[in-house]
């Protein structure tokens, strides 16, 4: 921040967001600078899947956590889903292995199966696009709400 009352360099404020108009005006008046960072591509993604799958499914966070055991679940399935999820942002691919975890959690033994891994994907794109339905209805009412007729 610059220009904000007392100059000082002695600190750094970063905002993060993948809704960035939803800053107000004043905030988005004393960035100074902006570094726009994309969705992540196929290697990316494939990165991402596997360090999710260590943290949540193999190796979970938490004394109580649970290990889940992956059934039929190899490089080629990890390859169908890193195509499945493209256009996915970091956090949407940890809330999928987040979503494995449950599904898998659901079962005794805490068995994650093929079936249930793609169903899985399939589930969390459709939760994803419901969202995003939400969202523009909601752009759309506050649209028409804001609007002089």
């Amino acid at each position: 921040l610059f220009r904000t009352g007392t100059e000082s360099d002695q600190f750094m404020m970063v905002y993060a967001s993948n809704q960035p108009s939803q800053f107000d005006e004043a905030v988005m008046d004393r960035i100074d600078e902006m570094v726009e960072f994309g969705l992540p591509g196929a290697h990316e993604r494939k990165k991402d899947d596997g360090m999710y799958i260590e943290k949540y499914l193999l190796n979970p966070p938490g004394r109580w956590a649970k290990k889940v055991q992956t059934v039929d679940i190899g490089d080629e399935e990890i390859e169908s889903v890193v195509e499945q999820t493209k256009g996915f942002s970091g956090r949407a691919i940890s809330k999928l292995a987040i979503a494995w975890q449950a599904a898998a959690y659901g079962t005794d033994g805490a068995i994650l199966d093929q079936e249930t891994f793609f169903r899985t994907v399939d589930q969390h794109k459709a939760s994803m696009a419901k969202k995003d339905e939400w969202i523009e209805h909601a752009h759309e009412r506050a649209e028409m709400l804001t609007t002089d007729r």
